[in-house]
């Protein structure tokens, strides 16, 4: 709860992960937001936006002391959640060699999560902290760009703590607040972000950055050619849909964890160079992503129905 004597501005963060950026609300009124990388040059650099920030709090007159909150877009005490099937993934004979080095990956994000709200803590020293599950962050702003008074909000991304895929409901106060609530969720590691990135990757581009080459190489290709295999990769499932792990291995948030597998390659072609030529089996094999999301959303309970009452509905998806 918010003291008397805590100050009522709000300082919107994301840090830490990429594209780095910072909000500045004042008297509840977006005072301006900046991304960090418009100011510093780097390119969708994950560091702390401290340009952006020193930017927003001059130019409203504040200083680190005026901020009463904090908002981060992760909830990263959420990440601790995915352990729980990892008993599951040991049973498994094509998740047993990564059940552990799964665990192990989502215990060291959680930890790097307290030392950067420790790091906030003390650049912030009147400010509470607000983690904000990422799917609820995806969903609020979304919602509020709609321009609508009640929406469903569908968001695709690649994950968010534990959620990887969300339709919610947002509505509008006569006040001007926003309410906002997931409604439906699929959890990691069934993930179409995921397994987007992993073909641009395959294909030679950078994951979570390049993605839109691939959809506009799709565009080129015969989706046929492979949409079987991606199919098998991507099964629908009555609550959504999964991924093969023999074909799209279980995630491990580290470096150096392929996310295709052998068999995946031996079906489609090598893994391309970034240098490399681009040939006809690359835009063969983007074809069918593009369709993978209306794909597989669809088949989620809420996906199949028109939600009563909700007079839009507004959409993102983040490849990350």
């Amino acid at each position: 709860m918010r003291t008397a004597n805590r100050p009522s501005n709000v300082l919107g963060l994301c840090s830490f992960t990429h594209d780095s950026a910072a909000a500045l609300l004042t008297g509840g009124q977006l005072a301006g937001m900046a991304e960090e990388e418009r100011l510093s040059g780097v390119k969708h650099t994950r560091e702390y936006p401290a340009a952006a920030v020193q930017w927003l709090l001059e130019d409203a007159g504040l200083d680190a002391a005026d901020i009463g909150t904090v908002a981060y877009n992760f909830a990263g005490h959420r990440y601790l959640a995915g352990l729980a099937r990892t008993p599951g993934y040991l049973l498994r004979p094509a998740t047993r060699s990564r059940a552990l080095p799964r665990a192990a990956s989502l215990a060291v994000i959680h930890h790097r999560y307290r030392q950067r709200m420790a790091t906030l803590r003390g650049l912030f020293p009147n400010a509470r902290l607000r983690p904000v599950q990422h799917h609820v962050a995806h969903g609020l702003y979304a919602f509020a760009a709609s321009g609508f008074s009640d929406a469903a909000v569908l968001i695709i991304d690649s994950l968010g703590e534990t959620c990887t895929t969300s339709i919610g409901a947002g509505l509008a106060d006569p006040d001007g607040g926003i309410r906002y609530r997931i409604r439906e969720a699929v959890s990691d590691p069934a993930s179409l972000g995921y397994a987007y990135g992993a073909v641009t990757v395959h294909l030679g581009w950078r994951r979570g950055d390049e993605e839109g080459t691939v959809m506009a190489l799709a565009a080129t290709g015969d989706p046929a050619r492979f949409r079987g295999l991606l199919a098998r990769a991507i099964p629908l499932t009555p609550d959504g849909f999964a991924l093969d792990p023999a074909l799209l291995p279980l995630r491990v948030l580290r470096h150096g964890w392929p996310r295709v597998s052998a068999a995946f390659t031996a079906a489609t072609c090598p893994p391309r160079d970034p240098g490399e030529e681009v040939r006809p089996v690359h835009a063969d094999l983007a074809g069918p992503c593009r369709n993978a999301p209306s794909r597989s959303w669809s088949t989620l309970p809420a996906g199949r129905r028109r939600s009563p009452g909700h007079a839009g509905c507004a959409w993102v998806a983040a490849s990350r």
